[in-house]
């Protein structure tokens, strides 16, 4: 069950997109599924970044680096995630 709806989201845009193409807009009822649909995956896709910030800072590896307030570029981040990695 937990793989059917993994799938479905992660095609959901391009379900959207259909949807929007195939949709009766005169159709009251159709409109506001849509809206529904689409407010409601926006719901999750919020819902996934926001746990995945959690869980970035919760990480004891990534929270060192999180705080390091010399890293100001990507790749200064590449290099200490590399340095970590090279530790272990």
């Amino acid at each position: 069950m937990i793989k059917i709806i993994q799938i479905i989201i992660k095609w959901m845009p391009i379900i959207l997109f259909i949807l929007l193409l195939m949709i009766d807009r005169d159709n009251n009822i159709h409109v506001m599924s849509y809206i529904t649909l689409l407010l409601s995956y926006t719901v999750v896709l919020v819902s996934r970044i926001l746990y995945a910030k959690k869980e970035w800072h919760s990480d004891p590896k990534t929270s060192k680096i999180s705080s390091d307030k010399n890293i100001q570029k990507m790749s200064d981040f590449l290099e200490k995630m590399d340095g970590l990695s090279e530790e272990e």
